[in-house]
């Protein structure tokens, strides 16, 4: 029996009914990850997420960016691995006193935009990354790019580690996520997407932009809630699940 998380970035918006994402997606994903308010989310959108996420019983995680409105935290910051420290220690224990505060508790973390891109690239930052998320708790769980240096400083600090894979993402040889500049680096077609699913979950393997295969862990999914009918896609998905005996469940602390 295979088993599977899926996983969906969230609250990455601002004001007073102006959620941009569906919260009916909770219904389809097992954990989210929710904006902590400096690359998107507001104390507003912020506390509506956490409490819809605990009605759903889907588990709840923080997701740390560069603090980049305007860039949605996409463009990649100069900061050094104190600075990166501190911004993800903030971060992770606003979420999770936030959390605490409604009931709930933090299980995760995950990185966003282009503090995930470096943190999976660059031991130095990946180092500053895991040492917030220790201090915080060391029994949170690190979601991180399958196979990257993020994974690798995780185990080598005793963090649990979930290894991240992509729905709806195209990759590069080398395994990292394509540049959302390069055309095609984000699947459209629900039959693409459900291909390199299907490649990834029984498989653990993807096909890259050159049409190479490379292998890929793959603990929990991430589905992007702005994807392209993306609640059709999640329905197909459960649907897929149970005809190959794959368990669409929440990763568990060890």
């Amino acid at each position: 029996m295979i088993q599977l998380d899926i996983n969906c970035d969230m609250a990455e918006c601002f004001g007073r009914g102006r959620q941009a994402e569906d919260l009916g997606i909770l219904k389809w994903v097992t954990s989210v990850n929710i904006a902590c308010g400096l690359h998107a989310g507001d104390p507003h959108i912020i506390r509506r997420t956490i409490d819809a996420a605990l009605r759903q019983q889907v588990k709840i995680g923080a997701h740390p960016g560069y603090a980049d409105i305007h860039g949605f935290g996409r463009r990649p910051m100069n900061l050094s691995s104190t600075e990166v420290y501190e911004l993800v220690l903030y971060q992770v224990a606003a979420l999770s006193g936030m959390t605490k505060a409604l009931g709930g508790e933090l299980h995760h973390v995950k990185l966003h935009g282009a503090l995930y891109n470096e943190a999976a690239e660059r031991p130095e930052l990946a180092e500053a990354v895991v040492r917030a998320v220790a201090d915080i708790d060391e029994e949170l769980i690190l979601y991180a790019l399958s196979g990257s240096k993020l994974v690798e400083a995780g185990l080598e600090h005793g963090l649990q580690v979930a290894e991240e894979v992509f729905a709806d993402r195209a990759y590069l040889p080398n395994g990292r996520l394509a540049p959302r500049e390069l055309e095609g680096s984000v699947l459209i077609s629900k039959d693409e997407r459900m291909e390199q699913t299907r490649q990834l979950v029984l498989h653990q393997r993807v096909m890259t932009v050159n049409g190479q295969h490379i292998d890929l862990a793959a603990d929990t999914l991430c589905v992007h809630h702005e994807s392209h009918d993306v609640i059709p896609f999640l329905a197909d998905l459960h649907r897929w699940a149970k005809q190959h005996d794959v368990t669409i469940e929440p990763i568990t602390a060890k």
